[in-house]
């Protein structure tokens, strides 16, 4: 009779697996397409932070790391649920803490925070948004933070150097113009404001210059519909996943590679972006950038 019972177990645990490998994979090549909102469930709903560090792969140089969470808020006016149960989401949150970008002198790093929460499913609308940049430079603190709540209509930009600090509000209208940006980081730069005011209508008569032929600025990012069934690059097994292709702007596309679970494993930045800032900013970044989770490639330790 034992047997007979482990028989039957057995045989019930190895047709959930082959059932749970159909749902995820069966009849999907490599390349496959895949619904995005099926990739993006899987990452709000992701039970384990993921510890990602920022590596120049080419040459095996670590630049930072970071710790990657979503959360799932309940609502407690629910009361209480069966442990591991979420009956009714009020939000989702994504989360960057920990980031820190490593600098010749471990006191000397840029250390960064970001929230994004969003409203439940269907409808996922953004609620807020933080972001924050400190590092500490010739013994001077530097802070740069934004917060921004879907139901204003502006964000709030802060800006502490040692004991001066500066602080504005900028309309999301104003976004997408680039004479009233320019106004107002240089009130945040601590330019009077009439010195100010002249300067930002000096930025608005150039960019109307016919010479200059600059088109409109558009901050709007095309997400994909699609995600394609991949394998993970640079490991040795052969673990097959998600791969999102998002597009910056025309011929460069961010690779990000996600698990069953929606864990995040590996983000690629593209050589041509990277180019451009480095040739922008005059900025001597590495080649190649990849966010790589510790748990699949291992941790790199940081260079003394």
């Amino acid at each position: 009779m034992q047997r007979v019972i482990l028989f039957i177990l057995f045989t019930f645990w190895a047709f959930m697996s082959y059932r749970l490998w159909q749902v995820e994979y069966a009849g999907q090549s490599l390349g496959a397409a895949v619904d995005i909102q099926v990739v993006w469930e899987k990452i709000l709903n992701a039970q384990d932070k993921a510890e990602l560090q920022i590596v120049n792969e080419r040459g095996g140089e670590l630049l930072g790391a970071l710790e990657w969470e979503p959360l799932v808020v309940k609502d407690s006016s629910e009361g209480t649920s069966i442990e591991g149960m979420v009956n009714k989401v009020q939000k989702y949150t994504l989360e960057i803490s920990r980031g820190r970008l490593y600098a010749d002198d471990a006191v000397e790093d840029v250390i960064c925070d970001f929230r994004l929460s969003l409203s439940p499913l269907p409808d996922q609308r953004w609620t807020s948004l933080e972001l924050g940049f400190e590092r500490e430079f010739n013994d001077v603190r530097y802070e740069f933070g934004v917060i921004a709540h879907s139901t204003n209509d502006y964000m709030n930009i802060t800006v502490d150097i040692g004991d001066i600090k500066q602080e504005t509000k900028i309309p999301y209208v104003d976004l997408r113009n680039p004479a009233k940006l320019a106004g107002a980081g240089l009130k945040l730069a601590g330019v009077p404001d009439l010195a100010a005011s002249g300067a930002t209508l000096v930025i608005k008569n150039l960019l109307k210059s016919k010479d200059l032929q600059i088109q409109q600025l558009n901050f709007k990012i095309n997400l994909p519909r699609q995600a394609h069934i991949d394998l993970l690059p640079g490991v040795r097994s052969r673990i097959k996943v998600y791969r999102i292709d998002i597009p910056v702007v025309e011929d460069m596309l961010i690779q990000v590679y996600i698990n069953t679970l929606g864990e995040i494993l590996r983000v690629e930045i593209p050589e041509v972006l990277i180019d451009t800032i480095s040739k922008t900013a005059k900025l001597n970044l590495p080649k190649s950038i990849v966010f790589r989770n510790q748990n699949f490639y291992g941790k790199l330790r940081r260079n003394p």
